[in-house]
């Protein structure tokens, strides 16, 4: 799945919340983590890409 740099901004933002939420159970801030850490890595990707 190829996401535009907006989305990916949306993405990193909204696992940030739902990390440092803690009305969230461990469970789903743990899952949200691993996916933010998955969003930043491609947002680093696609910045790398951009400054070429």
């Amino acid at each position: 799945m190829d996401l535009t740099l907006r989305q990916l901004v949306f993405l990193e933002h909204e696992m940030e919340k739902i990390v440092n939420s803690k009305d969230r159970d461990s469970e789903g801030r743990s899952y949200a983590s691993s996916v933010l850490e998955r969003v930043e890595e491609e947002l680093q990707r696609k910045e790398g890409q951009h400054n070429i």
